[in-house]
């Protein structure tokens, strides 16, 4: 992933990788589309896990869900829902023990930040951003 933010110029502001699906808070500025965005990691993350493997064909679904955040409310939202999903899966008891997430970004303890597998990128919503 970290290519395709070199590459494309978008951040990164969030994520949860899953078993089966994924789930990130990707910030994209104009003329950049998100489905420029996850074409490009699907198709990197896809050739490399197939090298890994030594296996080929479709990786990743085919389909994908976006929606924009509209508020600085929304964006907490969609963080903690993000955060929460391997506990809702049944995978960890807390965001913070689930190893690919970014729940950990946040912590205060600048080693466990530091141990996160993907770093993310920090953004600072306006004081009152869309209230």
């Amino acid at each position: 992933m970290q290519a395709s933010r070199q590459r494309l110029g978008f951040l990164l502001c969030g994520y949860v990788l899953m078993p089966d699906h994924w789930h990130a808070l990707i910030w994209a500025q104009y003329p950049l589309l998100i489905s420029q965005v996850l074409h490009d990691v699907k198709k990197i993350t896809a050739l490399r896990f197939h090298a890994l493997r030594g296996s080929k064909g479709p990786f990743w679904q085919h389909q994908s869900w976006d929606r924009f955040v509209r508020h600085e409310r929304e964006f907490k939202e969609r963080l903690e829902y993000v955060h929460m999903n391997p506990v809702h899966g049944g995978l960890d008891k807390r965001p913070g023990d689930w190893r690919w997430s970014s729940d950990n970004n946040f912590a205060l303890e600048k080693a466990t930040v530091a141990a996160c597998p993907i770093q993310i990128d920090y953004v600072s919503l306006p004081v009152g951003y869309r209230a």
